[in-house]
């Protein structure tokens, strides 16, 4: 029988990770520029991945479908969602970003809607109604949070919310049950290239300062941000049940904000405590029917992460 403390510990570590990776990026970004620090995140975190598979004598699946599978996933889940991230987070804080990243399930209930045909019922509609118009108040507030810039830091993170969502829905309509870390290799090496590209294009003339700190949290990012937390995610989802595994959409954008208020000094202007709170609550909503099943065989599952 599994031990409920060992999951409650990892559920707090997990947690505890995913919030701390939008500090570390947005520390990361003061010494490198956006695509470079991100492509060396998952350069690294691809690395340690194929040592595991080698080690434990993995093997990865050469069906058309898991290559394909994959390589999407390395531009849709990976590439562009984190080079928009990296970028955003330049122009808005820590916590901001995790709070408007949060809104995957809001997507997700949308295009679950579309493209699986999962019923889209009142409490549904109606959760996405209001947490849209929590995401429209805290954008009613991108003069106070650092003027025009903000405003497209801010659209960044939704649209990367919204690839990661569309991601999620196709991976749980194409998905085979395939190793975890096989199926994580070739997505994270893809979006490593992608994003070596995009920093070799566009940030010629971006200065990089590879001090001790940039280093630890590209280290930190790859290592404990990636292949860590990855490793715990699949084990947690296997032992914890679907409802404590969607808490984590409302937790780690709270403790992303107590991190970088603590660390950063950064400060949440009352319009955005405002649409946080109509976010959190439109997601509560939209997710209501999730919440009351209790194993995640039928859920498409979310991953608030930076």
């Amino acid at each position: 029988m599994m031990n409920k403390g060992l999951a409650i510990v990892v559920y707090m570590i997990l947690c505890l990770i995913w919030s701390s990776t939008w500090l570390m990026i947005k520390v990361g970004l003061e010494g490198a520029p956006p695509m470079t620090s991100a492509a060396l995140r998952f350069i690294i975190a691809s690395l340690i991945i194929f040592a595991i598979l080698v080690k434990l004598r993995i093997h990865l699946p050469r069906t058309r479908h898991f290559i394909l599978l994959s390589i999407f996933l390395g531009f849709f889940q990976i590439g562009a969602p984190y080079a928009l991230v990296y970028w955003g987070e330049q122009y808005i804080s820590s916590g901001l970003a995790a709070i408007l990243f949060g809104t995957m399930p809001l997507f997700v209930a949308i295009l679950a809607r579309v493209i699986l045909g999962d019923p889209m019922t009142l409490l549904k509609l109606i959760g996405i109604i209001i947490g849209t118009f929590g995401v429209y108040v805290i954008f009613s507030d991108s003069v106070s949070l650092g003027g025009y810039m903000s405003t497209w830091g801010m659209a960044a993170m939704i649209l990367s919310s919204i690839l990661a969502s569309l991601s999620s829905v196709l991976v749980k309509k194409y998905s085979n049950p395939y190793h975890p870390y096989a199926s994580l290799l070739i997505p994270m090496a893809v979006g490593g290239v992608i994003l070596t590209a995009w920093g070799v294009l566009f940030e010629k003339t971006n200065p990089v300062h590879y001090d001790a700190l940039t280093i630890t949290t590209v280290l930190y990012l790859g290592i404990i941000g990636s292949v860590a937390a990855f490793g715990l995610y699949f084990w947690i989802i296997k032992h914890v049940d679907v409802t404590l595994l969607s808490y984590m959409t409302f937790i780690i954008p709270i403790l992303a904000c107590l991190l970088g208020w603590i660390f950063l000094r950064e400060t949440l202007t009352i319009n955005v405590l405002i649409g946080t709170g109509l976010i959190f609550a439109g997601i509560a909503l939209a997710t209501f029917r999730n919440l009351r099943r209790k194993g995640p065989r039928n859920a498409v599952h979310t991953r608030t992460a930076g």
